[in-house]
């Protein structure tokens, strides 16, 4: 019998694991099956081990296989190394000449049901500068004003809509909009900043469909298209918000390959594994859909980890990006 629980366990793992390997593309339900491949790694484990009690060698080396394919896909990258900050606010932005210390912060706020007050107290409280948020309705955007993200975040480029589709930048220098991501359903608006004079950085939030309810192939349309619009912009970018993707999709792979980090991968101080979604009471989330990126080329990130926003189905996540912008 204990044998028989190893294989069913083991098998349960092998949909998400096939998956994943074959790129997590389109028909449905492949992309949903490729992002429970973290949560796979559980079953495939413990079968293994399972296995590994029964003293029968060929099911363990059998069972093993599967578990150690899973855990490598879900191990962090090494840590990048280089000096670090501490987990409070930094004394200010410019680090130096040409040197930009960024904090940002996303948030999905869950068709507006987020807290805007608990918001605008992270904001505060980590010294944030950039803050992007996704499923924002104007009814979330005023409760967002009235709670005084303006006295923080003086500058808007907001885009806001009943439901899911709206999105908005809120940011500490003036905000120049620029053309949103086309293709999108859900608003993607970009803007860039100045922050130090004459070395413009380009922010940009995005909300993709998500890969359900038969719209699977949208879903690899807009990931297309975002990854062509932001793979020939020019300069420095800042890239925030709910990708309905993770690593364990190809298509957000080769985003990143266009000239990205993942900032949750890349910092020096991280909480790993950094899962977003979904959040419930008493249960951790999975997977991680929610992501800051910047552009590789002259960029590190020194923090990244999560935080908890009352109200919403989704974990935030803030980042500190270091850039250099003139040489």
């Amino acid at each position: 019998m204990i044998r028989v629980l190893a294989v069913i366990l083991a098998i349960a793992a092998l949909p998400p694991l096939a998956a994943r390997a074959s790129g997590g593309q389109p028909p449905d339900p492949v992309p949903k099956l490729a992002a429970l491949a973290p949560v796979a790694a559980l079953p495939a484990a413990v079968a293994a081990v399972i296995a590994a009690t029964t003293a029968s060698w060929w099911l363990t080396v059998l069972l093993a296989i599967p578990a150690a394919v899973l855990l490598a896909w879900q191990l962090p990258a090494p840590k990048r190394t280089g000096r670090r900050h501490a987990a409070g606010p930094l004394p200010g932005s410019e680090a130096g000449p040409g040197l930009l210390t960024l904090r940002v912060l996303t948030v999905n706020a869950q068709c507006g049901s987020a807290d805007p007050v608990a918001v605008v107290g992270d904001l505060r409280r980590y010294g944030v500068e950039v803050l992007a948020v996704q499923e924002l309705t104007p009814g979330m955007a005023g409760g967002l004003a009235a709670a005084g993200l303006a006295d923080l975040l003086p500058f808007c480029h907001l885009d806001p809509r009943p439901g899911y589709p709206g999105a908005g930048l809120w940011a500490r220098w003036p905000l120049t909009p620029l053309p949103p991501v086309p293709g999108m359903q859900a608003a993607a608006p970009r803007a860039r900043i100045d922050p130090l004079g004459g070395w413009p950085l380009i922010l940009t939030t995005v909300h993709p469909i998500a890969p359900v309810k038969g719209r699977d192939h949208e879903w690899r349309r807009e990931l297309e298209s975002l990854r062509s619009v932001l793979a020939v912009a020019d300069g420095p970018q800042v890239v925030a918000g709910d990708f309905n993707a993770s690593q364990d999709h190809r298509l957000f792979r080769a985003l990143l390959a266009a000239g990205f980090l993942d900032c949750a991968d890349a910092a020096r101080s991280r909480s790993w594994p950094g899962f977003t979604w979904p959040v419930a009471r008493g249960i951790p989330p999975v997977m991680r859909l929610d992501h800051v990126l910047v552009s590789r080329a002259g960029a590190a990130v020194s923090q990244a980890r999560t935080v908890q926003i009352p109200g919403t189905d989704h974990r935030g996540v803030l980042a500190v990006i270091e850039l250099k912008l003139a040489s």
